[in-house]
């Protein structure tokens, strides 16, 4: 008779997290299979085998039950390959099949590369883009399509207007998903459950959200000496919008490595599209500005080196700026993505051609940048955003 068990390999090194592993024996016959499931020593009850989930913080209490549920996941998977099989080798390699193929990551990847032979690269990075962002919302936990259901679908979209996502981008991810869970259907990895069938996968015009340039202005000088979060706040949402309206995420994830000559050179989080920004005066000064608070490989202090929690940044980000926007008396808050509308906006204004707005923002298509109101020369985009900054 086989047995498994659950058990945890405390890291060599103080202080980092150790590994959780299923031990297969029969008889005096060991066999281990190491899981991607990291926790610290503390967060593993010995005696029971189990993670020790009640004495956690609430955010890591949630990460730590995402771990157990995919532990269970795991052993039911280990268990029915039991009821045919009782070879070890045999069951060890049948689990890693099963789980692999069925697990979104890894066969979106499959999916992203078949796309990639096909020629058709925008399709593969937007399905690349939407499986990031859902393992963000599951703190980079792997998901089996068996356990997608329609209320964790759901839940991904309430956690996706918690971070003030607009609807459209939470539909672009929305359909990808579901296109990658059919394929999944198609192929027999999993039975057709619907569970993207409570949310929204429309086109809703995007409400207007930008601010002109007298509030812009006031914005930039408001004396912030005494409030220094507030005013490095106040220096991200200028950075993101001298820079074309560049994402928050984007900006949270800059490198040094980034900084090429005079451009910055990133990847869009959102669709892997490649972007490059002429290093205006106002963008070098800012980065000047927290050169010396910069510890590692980021660019700005917007996220920790150790923990990079994304979504505690862009929250303690958009907070900040609904204070300044309460000193300044504005009838709505502003948020991360104001700065991205409003340059959208000011350079419509300003008579900037749509198909320059559309390539500068990196949006897939003129289309998209219409609801916000062949590729061009850099330096065409360049002044086009000189021009734009020169009156702030």
């Amino acid at each position: 008779m086989i047995t498994i068990k659950v058990k945890f390999r405390e890291s060599t090194i103080k202080k980092k997290k150790g590994t959780i592993y299923y031990l297969l024996t029969r008889n005096k016959e060991y066999r281990e299979i190491t899981t991607p499931y990291k926790i610290h020593s503390h967060e593993w009850n010995e005696k029971r085998s189990l993670i020790a989930i009640s004495n956690a913080e609430y955010q890591r209490r949630y990460e730590l039950q995402l771990i157990e549920n995919s532990i269970i996941r795991d052993i039911r998977h280990l268990q029915h390959i039991l009821t045919s099989e009782n070879n070890i080798d045999t069951i060890i390699k049948l689990f890693k099949k099963i789980q692999g193929e069925s697990l979104l990551s890894v066969f979106s990847k499959s999916v992203t590369n078949d796309l990639y032979i096909k020629n058709q690269p925008r399709t593969a990075k937007s399905y690349i883009a939407s499986v990031k962002s859902f393992l963000r919302f599951r703190n980079g936990v792997d998901i089996s399509f068996e356990e997608l259901t329609p209320k964790l679908i759901s839940d991904y979209e309430r956690y996706l207007k918690e971070q003030q996502i607009c609807n459209n981008t939470i539909s672009f991810y929305m359909r990808n998903l579901r296109a990658i869970y059919n394929r999944a259907v198609e192929e027999s990895y999993t039975e057709q459950k619907h569970p993207f069938k409570k949310v929204f996968v429309g086109n809703d015009k995007t409400i207007k959200r930008a601010i002109d340039e007298d509030v812009i202005s006031r914005f930039k000088t408001l004396d912030l000496s005494s409030k220094p979060r507030l005013a490095f706040s106040r220096d991200m949402f200028m950075f993101s919008f001298y820079a074309r309206g560049m994402a928050f995420i984007d900006l949270a994830y800059l490198t040094k490595e980034n900084i090429q000559g005079e451009y910055i050179i990133y990847r869009r989080h959102k669709t892997g599209q490649e972007l490059s920004i002429k290093l205006e005066i106002c963008l070098k000064t800012i980065i000047d500005r927290y050169s010396h608070y910069s510890n590692g490989t980021f660019l700005f202090p917007v996220l920790s080196e150790s923990t990079q929690n994304y979504d505690s940044a862009l929250r303690l980000h958009n907070i900040h700026l609904k204070k300044i926007s309460g000193f300044m008396g504005l009838p709505k808050p502003l948020t991360s993505y104001v700065a991205r509308h409003s340059w959208a906006t000011l350079a419509k204004k300003k008579g900037i051609s749509t198909q320059i707005i559309s390539e500068s923002m990196g949006h897939n298509s003129e289309k998209t940048t219409r609801i916000y109101l062949s590729s061009l020369d850099r330096s065409v985009i360049d002044d086009a955003n000189a021009k734009l900054i020169s009156g702030i």
